[in-house]
């Protein structure tokens, strides 16, 4: 995220603040619809800027964030997004290598601490990172579902309240947790299956090598994140 992108995002945070709780709720899905967009970070917190001082405004006047926009965010949002430029292919390129340079620093710093505590624990003194097929795969279905997760969030931030009987049983706080325990534990299941099934080891290197690369990694994301 670049300088001019940050300080208006600092700035709208610090104005979203004096938003009451029932602007600030319908708020939340506008701006997350308008994160799934095409549109680059810069125009979106533009965007946002005018948003939260709309809101801002009806608050002073007595009003809700429904009455400013009619009750059809969604709308709005869609009709925003149509007159801003769409992001560039060297944004897109940028964007892409960034994630997959914070994909790959915080897979990458995961596994670290995983191999650590084996090396502690299991096999004291023997400090060699170790990466198996499964491994690689497990990090690939994790960073697919991060972003296929992500990604419907955005696109249907504003679904969630437009009918009380549609509502997910994730709104049930006890079917909610089980739903989620039961999830988590699949995944698990799938992850320990597939690294006993695939564990035949194709990089065997000293743990600090490894922390070297995946700091580099950290320091290179870092860096593109200031170009885009």
């Amino acid at each position: 995220m670049n300088k001019k992108t940050k300080e208006i995002l600092k700035a709208n945070n610090e104005r979203e603040e004096l938003i009451n709780e029932e602007n600030d709720k319908v708020l939340t899905d506008m701006i997350c619809y308008l994160r799934g967009s095409n549109i680059s970070e810069y125009e979106q917190e533009l965007v946002r800027a005018d948003i939260i001082e709309m809101v801002l405004d009806a608050q002073e006047r007595g009003e809700n964030i429904n009455s400013v926009f009619g009750g059809n965010c969604k709308e709005i949002c869609d009709n925003i997004i149509a007159e801003l430029p769409p992001k560039t292919m060297k944004q897109k390129i940028l964007e892409g290598i960034n994630t997959a340079l914070m994909c790959i620093w915080i897979i990458g710093a995961i596994y670290v601490i995983k191999q650590v505590i084996v090396c502690m624990v299991i096999e004291p003194r023997n400090f060699v990172f170790t990466l198996s097929t499964g491994d690689i795969l497990n990090a690939l279905l994790i960073i697919i579902a991060s972003v296929a997760i992500v990604k419907y969030i955005c696109r249907n931030s504003f679904d969630s309240d437009e009918n009380t009987e549609k509502k997910s049983i994730m709104n049930n706080k006890i079917l909610g947790f089980i739903v989620t325990w039961v999830a988590i534990m699949a995944a698990l299941l799938i992850f320990i299956g597939i690294s006993h099934i695939l564990s035949k080891s194709i990089l065997t290197i000293p743990l600090y090598m490894a922390v070297i690369f995946t700091a580099i990694v950290f320091i290179a994301e870092r860096i593109m994140d200031r170009l885009i």
